[in-house]
């Protein structure tokens, strides 16, 4: 099998002396796309579009680049775990209190956390150790979520599974199985359940029709301020790993 996907970093310049760079990758399809990750701007563009005739269509869409580039600003300053620093958990600052002894996380108070480590200057394995504790709280808390919802409005799911996606806070499939984004735990409450109803509704409309949005608002009236939140929040959740 042959792979013709090709990838370059290219800097554009544009008015005023700035510029913008961005990774191209060129492959086998007929339209561009733009998107924006955690690392900055990427364009996917079919093979034989000229690069010249790619910018012209990024600058076409500068306004809405660089509005998204500023909500990714803060990904420079990932979560680095250490004595006095923080994190969101549902909503709410939770402080971290580093202390050396045998690997354990153990609460204070309801806003305070002890995480207890033998090698504290190996910041990826005490990292790992970390979102490993966090994935769990976050499997408990959305499980327990989609089983009072789905109780509640009589939805057939049959499992909750965490979800690792870059691009998407939810899926389902065929089987009822649902898979949330397990960064969404540390937003508030009412978006993870917009998440998990989104999720559900598609249970019963696998599209976006308009019978799929009014379910949406039938299980999650306030749904618009959640999708809100994610719009211009959801890169942020990105801090902590």
């Amino acid at each position: 099998m042959f792979n013709f996907n090709k990838k370059k970093l290219v800097r554009l310049t544009l008015i005023n002396n700035e510029s913008l760079d961005y990774q191209l990758i060129k492959k086998s399809k007929k339209t561009l796309s733009l998107k924006i990750s955690e690392n900055g701007l990427v364009v996917s563009a079919p093979l034989f579009m000229s690069e010249k005739k790619i910018n012209q269509l990024v600058i076409s869409k500068i306004k809405w680049i660089k509005k998204k580039l500023e909500l990714i600003e803060p990904q420079k300053n990932k979560l680095f775990i250490k004595n006095r620093a923080s994190f969101d958990l549902l909503g709410k600052e939770i402080k971290i209190t580093l202390l050396d002894g045998n690997n354990k996380i153990e609460w204070v108070d309801e806003n305070n956390l002890k995480i207890f480590f033998k090698d504290q200057d190996d910041q990826k394995k005490l990292k790992t150790f970390f979102i490993k504790w966090l994935k769990e709280i976050a499997l408990d808390y959305f499980s327990q979520r989609a089983y009072e919802i789905s109780k509640l409005y009589a939805i057939p799911s049959n499992s909750i599974l965490l979800s690792n996606a870059k691009s998407r806070w939810g899926t389902c499939n065929s089987k009822t199985e649902v898979r949330i984004n397990w960064r969404l735990i540390q937003a508030d409450p009412y978006v993870i359940d917009y998440v998990i109803c989104h999720e559900f509704a598609h249970l019963t409309h696998m599209n976006h029709s308009r019978n799929f949005w009014n379910l949406v608002e039938k299980l999650c009236p306030n749904y618009k301020l959640a999708e809100n939140y994610l719009k211009n929040k959801g890169f942020n959740l990105y801090l902590i790993d």
